[in-house]
């Protein structure tokens, strides 16, 4: 296998390396990483990050300056338009954290070579797939493919492999949380990684202005189901960490699912989390998503926020309680 690998990255004389749209901690963290280990063995990898230019912000503090990319793809800087203008420029292209090439945002239509992956809803769109559903974050599944190539973490690898463990867990409380992301949080703590200091990245930068908004989108959410499902609401005109809302929302005690819709200019965003054994991955399945049994997202198209709601809740209704 370790030959294998050395043999794809170095026969490549231009990697591009992508996320999902609206990139977390977890995806950033992965595609760093991946750069990282690409680099001990083909130094011309670049990583673009392609962001919501409402969210462009959210993640500065782990974003490098060099990789920011807020244009959409009618406007790259790269002038990757096409499949082939990119196809031209790069001669292998890595997609990590995204579980089908619709979520890569630009490049849907394009060959994807490499998908690196740890939902349960992924659907393998890559001539390789490197899929891994029992891990927690999708860098715990390019820290292993770093140990199967006997490749040293270092300092900075360890940074971004604490990213996504710190972000795809819940700061180490979600159900996922298992011996082997301690494992991997050990490894990065014997380098040297902060873990206050990335807890403070992540959940400590809010503005002024996000903390009203944020005040006030908690005291819109609404409760469904009798009780089960709640459900809360940003629109275009209020800047709300998705995150952070539907962290705080699913600590009702009643709740067995939460669901944040965020109006966007041409959708409305679905995430959802699940508190007990119910799959919320079937249901952002049927609004154009996936993810995992307790934590997953989707698209609803042509609808308006309260139109939106009401789909929602109507699924719930009818296919869940």
């Amino acid at each position: 296998m370790k030959n294998t690998w050395q043999l794809i990255f170095k026969k490549a004389k231009n990697i591009l390396i992508l996320t999902h749209v609206d990139p977390d901690a977890d995806a950033l963290g992965s595609a760093y990483l991946l750069r990282e280990l690409i680099k001990k063995i083909n130094p011309r990898a670049r990583v673009i990050v392609w962001l919501d230019p409402q969210h462009k912000n959210e993640l500065n503090a782990f974003i490098k300056k060099a990789d920011i990319s807020t244009a959409y793809p009618q406007d790259t800087p790269l002038n990757v338009r096409s499949a082939n203008v990119c196809q031209k420029q790069f001669d292998l292209i890595a997609s990590v954290d995204a579980s089908d090439a619709g979520r890569l945002y630009g490049y849907k239509n394009q060959k994807i070579d490499i998908c690196i992956d740890h939902h349960v809803s992924s659907r393998k769109f890559a001539e390789i797939n490197i899929i891994d559903h029992s891990a927690a974050s999708c860098t715990l599944v390019i820290y292993d493919l770093l140990q199967k190539l006997k490749i040293k973490l270092t300092k900075t690898m360890a940074e971004y492999l604490y990213w996504g463990l710190s972000s795809d867990t819940g700061n180490f409380a979600f159900a996922n949380t298992d011996a082997r992301v301690f494992s991997a949080a050990q490894a990065c703590a014997r380098l040297g990684v902060n873990p206050n200091a990335v807890y403070n990245k992540l959940n400590e930068q809010l503005s002024r202005r996000e903390i009203l908004d944020f005040a006030r989108a908690v005291s819109q959410t609404q409760s469904f189901c009798r009780q089960k499902l709640s459900v809360a609401i940003i629109p275009q005109t209020l800047k709300v960490d998705n995150r952070f809302l539907i962290d705080f929302i699913r600590r009702e005690k009643n709740a067995e699912a939460v669901a944040v819709l965020v109006e966007k200019a041409d959708y409305i965003k679905v995430s959802l989390r699940s508190k007990t054994a119910l799959d919320v991955a079937k249901v952002a399945a049927h609004f154009n998503g996936g993810g995992h049994c307790k934590a997953a997202a989707g698209k609803i198209f042509g609808a308006t926020l309260a139109e939106a709601q009401k789909q929602i809740v109507q699924y719930f209704n009818k296919n869940v309680f």
